[in-house]
């Protein structure tokens, strides 16, 4: 049996407040890994189920069909409190009305009465048709892995529902291919059409497709690659620092540089944008958090040091190691605060009124790729989420057939190129011209115009001008030759004591905080 709430995922309450019901509620403690009783424990412990999905029926919406539909929702969000936000992310304005009864915060000790509360980014989606089908197999799969004995599954009868799903062959159609981490321990493989592309070790079975599906979409791109995650580190063994994790070793750091030096090389431009939290979620100060950042620098200085390599060997004197590859987060900070909030009563209280400022958390794992491809799911850049041993997670990897990039014609105009515009609309706080092209060196140099400028005014001690949007520029320095450090002024984040660069523990067990 799991340990009541013991990481806050509030199995317990959803048990009881479903038992006598209809409800049929599971809870999965991770598997072994055949790894002997202690390396069993730890997983048991530290790793989790991480996928976030719900499959149910819906309307039929072919008149000639009166069948339901299967749908499912696939992402980053978790059933749970704390994630409804709008793209205005207030900090204080709605502690009263609309949050008062969802407040959240996990990084500060703070009244909810009193705030602020810590604003929520993140991205899921909807699917139907045949991948909907995947996701149910899916969680057909996990189930019976889990069961025991107490309920079977329903099945699914073609005479009730359209299990095939309607053919549409229009000119905004979608191809998704369904990705997964996961393992024999935590569920029966059954899809036969995906068994030859699994892994075996120690006499177990693995599917690490998420990790494939990015590495694929990252070789094949042409112009940008846009990245919105709640971690970012890997490729841990062409790290220089002696102290690496030689388990962490996800190709998705290695495979940007490479696409950009070879971009370099080409004499071509290839734009790599990535947003990450300010810090990980929880305590910024905590050992946990802070090895976390110190991998995320390391990741960080290994490739921003290959690309200043390539620029030096291609002699491109104008150009900075930022012109192909950026970090950013977003954050908010507000001008006026509601009259009605309760008198600080701690120190950090204070502080956090008087400044009226939060970074805002990235919780997305999302992919897109020159306007044409993107991966939506649970996965996040660690090597946790990308092994396939540890947690388990899911995705999906979306494209539209008429709408994709060419030589002649360039990025296309379709469903994914305005989603990113959107999401860049919500962070940068308008589009203009250069945003029409991100793989060139003016769009990256006007979005880092703009977060350099947000960050100014987020810090600043007197907010007198508004932000453009929330996008500010991660708070590092890069230098000409690929060195990372924190920004002068600024060793620790914002209104904490947290170093930006981070600090190895010595003692937390890597594969934890990788």
């Amino acid at each position: 049996h799991l340990i009541p709430s013991l990481v806050g995922t509030h199995d317990t309450a959803t048990a009881e407040y479903f038992e006598g019901s209809d409800v049929v509620v599971k809870r999965c403690k991770r598997g072994a890994l055949k790894e002997g009783a202690i390396g069993d424990s730890f997983a048991r412990l530290c790793y989790t189920h991480h996928q976030k999905s719900i499959i149910c029926d819906a309307p039929p919406t072919n008149e000639d069909d009166e069948r339901l539909r299967i749908v499912a929702f696939v992402g980053g969000l978790d059933l749970t409190n704390g994630r409804y936000d709008t793209p205005e992310h207030p900090l204080f304005s709605t502690l009263s009305n609309k949050h008062a009864n969802d407040f959240y915060q996990n990084c500060v000790a703070v009244r909810p009465e009193c705030g602020p509360r810590e604003p929520w980014h993140d991205i899921h989606c909807l699917v139907e048709g045949p991948v909907a089908q995947d996701v149910l197999r899916n969680f057909q799969e996990r189930w019976v892995k889990e069961d025991d004995g107490g309920m079977d599954l329903p099945g699914f009868d073609d005479s009730e529902f359209n299990l095939e799903g309607d053919v549409y062959d229009g000119d905004d159609s979608w191809n998704v291919q369904f990705l997964r981490s996961i393992t024999t321990h935590s569920c029966n493989f059954t899809m036969m059409e995906r068994t030859h592309k699994l892994k075996s070790e120690r006499k177990e079975k693995i599917e690490d497709s998420i990790h494939s599906g990015y590495i694929h979409q990252i070789r094949r791109s042409q112009n940008y690659l846009f990245i919105e995650n709640q971690y970012f580190l890997g490729s841990a063994h062409v790290w220089e620092d002696d102290s690496k994790p030689m388990k962490a070793v996800n190709l998705i750091a290695i495979e940007l540089v490479k696409n950009i030096t070879e971009a370099i090389r080409d004499g071509v431009h290839h734009s790599v944008y990535v947003i990450i939290p300010m810090y990980p979620e929880g305590d910024p100060t905590s050992m946990a958090v802070q090895e976390i950042l110190y991998w995320q620098t390391c990741t960080m200085r290994m490739m921003y040091k290959q690309i200043a390599l390539a620029i030096d060997e291609a002699g491109l004197e104008d150009t900075h190691p930022t012109d192909y590859l950026s970090f950013y987060c977003i954050a908010k900070r507000e001008s006026e605060l509601p009259d009605d909030l309760p008198d600080p009563e701690t120190d950090i209280e204070a502080l956090l009124r008087e400044k009226a400022r939060f970074p805002i958390y990235v919780h997305s794992k999302m992919l897109i790729c020159d306007d044409e491809y993107i991966i939506v799911g649970s996965a996040n850049i660690n090597q946790r989420s990308m092994s396939g041993r540890r947690d388990t997670e899911m995705a999906v990897g979306c494209y539209q057939p008429n709408h994709l990039w060419t030589e002649d014609a360039g990025l296309p105009q379709g469903d994914v190129g305005a989603f990113r515009k959107s999401l860049w609309l919500e962070h940068l706080g308008e589009l203009c011209e250069e945003y029409e092209n991100p793989g060139s060196i003016e769009c990256m140099r006007k979005v880092n115009e703009v977060a350099r400028s947000n960050w100014e005014k987020f810090v600043a001690d007197d907010y007198e001008e508004p932000m453009m949007g929330h996008l500010v520029t991660y708070p590092i320095s890069v230098g000409q030759d690929g060195s990372v450090e924190s920004l002068e002024g600024w060793e620790n984040f914002p209104d904490t004591e947290a170093p930006v660069v981070g600090g190895k523990s010595g003692v937390l067990v890597e594969k934890l905080t990788t």
